[in-house]
């Protein structure tokens, strides 16, 4: 394929609520423009966009994918997203990627909680957006009431551009409401000359009067030629609502039933339309000393690309880039600017779903695929070494689920770290770290799903199997009484001896107090070189623990008295008369568990309030506040025992609709519930005897 001018491309992400027929639109527009040989479908897994076998089995898209093809001489790089809520990552990737958005959304007559979330995204991303309301053929299907219910979400900024003729079974055209001609589908995709339904006068007329009054709105001169009463032309409408569109005001709305591609070439003629080119977008980046600059999508300018996604596969790493500046050629040796190296890719291609078609040369405002780059990673940038800049990273959303993970098979510990490392860099959502109190592995994603796809593709990719479990929970022993115990360690075999014999007072300290030792002997009644090995016993006992395994804070410990023999007196015969003084003192100074709490904010609808209120009621947490946000949502703040946060997110997710957002920071510790304490410590127990047995 020849290199497109800039003007000549467009390349959008399509977005929107799972199972809303995202990737059966992509699959319609492909096929319609002649760019597969045969219609793609999910549920026959014949589509070239959901080609992982995760996304297979599960029938719903996992990862963005890249296609292209050509309609009315202009180049159309399509970005499918996922929808799912645990895969929102990949819909930053895309829009990242992308110049517009296309909102996918069933004619249901409502917006689904995934269209919020997308809508949320592209306005963050500041991208125009064009929206297709898909599934008329649906039963129950209602495009104006859907239409009616965008407006409503969405700050009434979308706007129908056509009205279907019919719905359900009997959705077979539409009307353009630019110059007001109905166009009957064929099979093809495409789109003939028809009679205007003589039923459909009066509703066109007010959907008309609606986009017209939506597009002299875009434009001041416009406007007051339409207020004085001009009747405005197609050509000026459309006009005014591309320019309308590139500036956010308005987001037409168009229709489509893609299983059969029926508005297929409807969503490729307003692609082309309604959504701006590269040419006529800046980015804005940051260049040598902090000086901030505009890049404009010139061919012949110095090179600057941006990795917007990545995948890594047996064969290596598979960089998506989107050329902003320059030409990327074969021989590109492009310079990684936060790296600070030089990329050298095996391979320069076009991405068409699974397969790359090798090319020569990609240029500005194309999508290019880069095989094996050596250090570049998502939201890198790819410039000329002779005119570094440095774009803005990828604004990703932060990761709200973690679990513990371990391998199924004794010795896979280290495979796992290596396929989780790999994984890692794939997916900028997903993270793994080792917990430094408990020493586990915690792996942090969006949702539950998204480390379970994480497990899957483990195994399929790096043959590792491992499972998921709840995290252990960081508890902390103190005391809140005081105690003293004399302990003697004395033990004889033939030949010398251990001996070592220790008085010790323990007392509480306040809480955050941490831990206090004092050596208050007088005289020699433990020789000077043994006392520290009397500590060294005390703090391995607060680092086990004296009655849950969990280690021991906020205590002062003071060391009394003593005595030695002069010829078994030794060093560890102390330490170990030390470490069990000290668990008897704590036992007997009231000890109690403490167990950390979090401070948990929860952004929801206001008609949700109640319900997030009883959800924090039910796991022990205590409401801090309400806080209205005037956007017709409320902030709800609380504790809550860490304890009870490992299935928040999904209960959260299922109570609000998927509605609900929340952050969560670690705030103090407090002492658990006495029954509750008690279920820890015999836990503990009967683990501590099975490991003896």
């Amino acid at each position: 394929m020849p290199t497109p001018a800039p003007d000549r491309i467009r390349t959008v992400a399509v977005v929107g609520h799972s199972h809303d027929g995202k990737t059966t639109l992509c699959e319609a527009l492909l096929h319609t423009a002649g760019a597969t040989q045969r219609l793609g479908s999910t549920d026959q897994g014949t589509s070239i966009l959901d080609f992982e076998p995760e996304e297979q089995r599960r029938s719903i898209s996992i990862g963005a994918a890249v296609a292209h093809c050509e309609w009315r001489g202009t180049v159309v790089n399509l970005i499918d997203a996922p929808g799912f809520q645990d895969f929102a990552g990949e819909v930053a990737s895309a829009l990242a990627g992308a110049d517009a958005a296309i909102l996918v959304v069933g004619a249901t007559g409502a917006v689904p909680v995934g269209a919020e979330l997308a809508w949320e995204m592209i306005t963050a991303a500041g991208l125009p957006c064009l929206v297709v309301v898909n599934r008329l053929d649906r039963e129950n299907a209602s495009f104006e009431a859907t239409v009616d219910a965008l407006r409503e979400a969405f700050s009434r900024k979308p706007v129908a551009v056509v009205v279907p003729i019919g719905s359900a079974d009997a959705f077979r055209g539409y009307v353009d409401l630019a110059d007001g001609s109905a166009r009957a589908f064929d099979r093809a995709g495409g789109a003939g000359p028809a009679e205007l339904p003589e039923a459909m006068a009066d509703e066109v007329e007010r959907a008309r009067t609606a986009l017209t009054d939506a597009a002299a709105e875009t434009d001041d001169t416009l406007l007051e030629r339409y207020l004085e009463g001009a009747e405005l032309s197609a050509d000026e409408i459309r006009d005014a609502l591309h320019r309308g569109t590139r500036g956010g005001a308005v987001a037409p709305v168009i229709c489509a039933a893609a299983a059969d591609q029926r508005g297929a070439a409807l969503v490729l003629d307003s692609i082309v339309r309604y959504l701006p080119s590269p040419a006529e977008r800046t980015w804005g980046a940051e260049a040598a000393g902090g000086r901030s600059v505009e890049v404009s999508c010139d061919p012949a300018g110095p090179l600057v690309a941006r990795v917007f996604r990545t995948t890594v596969d047996s064969f290596g790493k598979v960089s998506y880039v989107r050329v902003l500046r320059g030409t990327l050629r074969g021989d590109t040796h492009p310079f990684n600017v936060g790296r600070g190296s030089e990329e050298r890719p095996a391979q320069l291609g076009r991405p068409m779903g699974r397969q790359v078609t090798t090319a020569g040369e990609v240029g500005a405002g194309e999508v290019a695929v880069l095989t094996k780059l050596q250090s570049a990673q998502t939201g890198d940038t790819l410039c000329d070494r002779s005119a570094p800049v440095s774009l803005p990273p990828i604004a990703f959303p932060a990761a709200g689920y973690a679990a513990a993970i371990t391998a199924r098979t004794k010795g896979d510990d280290d495979k796992i770290m290596q396929a989780l490392s790999r994984l890692s860099e794939e997916d900028p959502t997903f993270s793994v770290d080792r917990d430094p109190v408990t020493h586990e592995v915690i792996a942090h994603g969006l949702g539950d799903v998204h480390l379970d796809v994480i497990l899957e593709k483990m195994k399929r990719k790096y043959g590792v199997e491992a499972q998921l479990q709840a995290p252990r929970i960081p508890y902390r022993e103190t005391i809140t009484g005081t105690a003293r115990v004399q302990h003697r360690y004395k033990k004889q075999s033939g030949g010398a001896g251990l001996y070592g014999d220790c008085t010790l007072e323990v007392a509480p300290l306040p809480r955050g107090g941490g831990y206090e030792w004092e050596d208050k002997i007088f005289g020699g009644a433990i020789p000077q070189q043994f006392r520290p090995s009397v500590e060294k016993g005390v703090k391995q006992t607060m680092e086990q623990g004296a009655i849950s395994g969990h280690p021991v804070v906020d205590v002062r410990v003071r060391l009394v008295d003593g005595s030695t023999h002069p010829v078994d007196g030794k060093d560890i015969a102390f330490q170990l008369a030390g470490a069990m003084a000290m668990r008897e003192a704590v036992q007997k100074a009231s000890p109690v568990l403490l167990e950390p709490i979090a401070t948990v904010r929860v952004v929801v609808p206001e008609r949700f309030t109640g319900d997030v209120i009883g959800l924090f009621n039910s796991r022990r947490g205590r409401v801090a506040g309400m806080n209205p946000l005037g956007d017709g949502r409320s902030e709800v703040s609380a504790q809550v025992p860490q304890a009870e946060m490992y299935t928040f997110p999904i209960d959260l997710r299922a109570l609000t609709q998927g509605r609900g957002r929340y952050t969560t920071e670690v705030s103090h510790y407090e002492e658990v519930p006495a029954h509750i304490a008690q279920q820890i410590i015999e836990a503990h127990q009967k683990e501590h005897a099975a490991a003896s047995a």
